[in-house]
């Protein structure tokens, strides 16, 4: 699951994107992709420039449908299991719009105020020639993508995961007493 976000960018639109820092300014740009080979085998990249793609007016997609995403959900919920830690580490989308990282991040799980909804990683893909296009609010609370004048765009709402892992740790007897 970790290399399917950077794949499917360029696969459905055709493009991946290129990014540089000029003058302190995060400069993004569309660079057209033809296709893909792998093992001898060469796909087209651009579904929605594929025919009949016009009648798919987005892709739902989400690279969180995990064993460890079940499991923070689990132990978010109070099932954590005892004598064991649940924390998640990795990135976050970071608002400043010169940022060309994410902002890393450490949550334990199990503590009070973690929030992890089941929708959060979903990512909604609208096709830029779609016959009947979706409204940005069909969706809420998601992150959703468009290709608007030759260039990718995205809107998300709160702070949406960029990549992370769940780390799983057995405590020793005494920290397991402390609490």
């Amino acid at each position: 699951m970790t290399y399917t976000q950077s794949a499917i960018w360029p696969y459905l639109y055709g493009s991946r994107v290129d990014w540089e820092v000029l003058d302190g300014t995060l400069v993004i740009r569309a660079v057209p992709v033809e296709s893909f080979t792998y093992n001898g085998k060469v796909v087209p990249a651009g579904f929605f420039d594929l025919p009949g793609a016009e009648n798919v007016s987005a892709v739902l997609f989400s690279n969180a449908g995990t064993l460890a995403k079940f499991d923070r959900m689990g132990v978010a919920a109070g099932f954590d299991a005892p004598g064991y830690r649940y924390f998640r580490v990795g990135q976050r989308v970071d608002p400043d719009p010169n940022a060309a990282h994410g902002r890393p991040f450490s949550e334990e799980i199990a503590a009070d105020g973690y929030s992890e909804g089941w929708a959060d990683e979903l990512q909604l893909f609208h096709n830029p020639k779609a016959k009947h296009p979706l409204r940005k609010d069909v969706f809420t609370g998601i992150t959703q993508h468009f290709f608007e004048d030759g260039q990718h765009v995205s809107y998300s709402s709160g702070e949406p995961v960029l990549s992370s892992q769940t780390l799983i740790m057995k405590i020793g007897a005494d920290e397991a007493n402390q609490g």
